[in-house]
């Protein structure tokens, strides 16, 4: 049935590329909350999705051997996670705070670990007030992986979690501790 769909679609029938589109929708939305979620964006982000299924619809070629589903999800996951990227890229030169300072005045440097830096400031206070704000999680994997001296495979195996769990959330701990002891002061 959707075969059918897709090379009426392919061939122009605009009835077969809405009905597509609508039996898509499900999947444009998940891609969006999954790769890029921005929700006072969502009505922009679903206009690129829809514009990457008419892509899709195109572009596929069912010679190569790919499902057109899986080929629509993965470019739907890469045209997302690319908004992210460049979302990420572009806010580097945002104005932040009292409006004096640009989150690239935040970056840390690549030289040393982010909380290395932080405790080479001695700003142990602040440290503690930071470390206080995390998550129960963000707080243990940061004690765990600093402190400890445990490397991140044994934090995953000790908690029942991947690795990249893991590492997601020393990511996101480390970031909130950056900027969150950078505001305070």
């Amino acid at each position: 049935m959707f075969g059918e769909l897709l090379e009426k679609a392919k061939n122009g029938d605009k009835a077969s590329t809405e009905e597509i589109i609508n039996r898509l929708q499900p999947l444009i939305i998940s891609s969006i909350r999954r790769y890029y979620n921005k929700p006072n964006e969502y009505h922009d982000l679903i206009q690129d999705g829809i514009l990457k299924v008419l892509e899709c619809i195109k572009d596929y070629e069912p010679s190569k051997g790919v499902h057109f589903l899986g080929y629509v999800k993965i470019m739907l996951r890469y045209l997302y996670l690319d908004k992210h990227k460049m979302k990420v890229h572009q806010s580097l030169n945002e104005v932040v705070g009292d409006g004096e300072v640009e989150l690239m005045d935040l970056l840390v440097s690549e030289d040393k670990e982010p909380l290395e830096e932080i405790l080479d400031r001695e700003d142990k206070k602040y440290l503690l007030e930071a470390l206080n704000r995390l998550t129960d999680r963000q707080r243990q994997v940061v004690i765990l992986y600093y402190f400890e001296k445990m490397r991140l495979e044994d934090i995953a195996s000790m908690l029942g979690v991947s690795y990249r769990t893991v590492v997601n959330t020393k990511t996101r701990a480390i970031e909130k501790l950056t900027l969150g002891l950078y505001f305070d002061e």
